[in-house]
């Protein structure tokens, strides 16, 4: 089993939902929203399953640079 992600709107960064499911799961779900508390800022967002992605499936670009963009920023702290 593997982790639903979604990117947090106010950092970009890749998040785990908490939630566990299988790859045929996650695909085969219709178009729902749900709510998380962000490990990321703190706050609560809503997110749909067509935004989400499986922990081992690569990262959607735009969070693919954002991260690597944090790890640079921190790395030159």
């Amino acid at each position: 089993m593997s982790s639903v992600m979604i990117r947090c709107p106010v950092t970009g960064r890749a998040v785990s939902t908490q939630i566990e499911t299988e790859p045929y799961v996650l695909r085969a779900l219709p178009r729902i929203a749900a709510r998380m508390n962000c490990s990321a800022c703190g706050q609560e967002h809503v997110w749909a399953t067509d935004e989400a992605w499986l922990d081992e499936e690569p990262l959607p670009q735009a969070t693919e640079d954002q991260e690597a963009a944090d790890i640079a920023g921190s790395e030159a702290a």
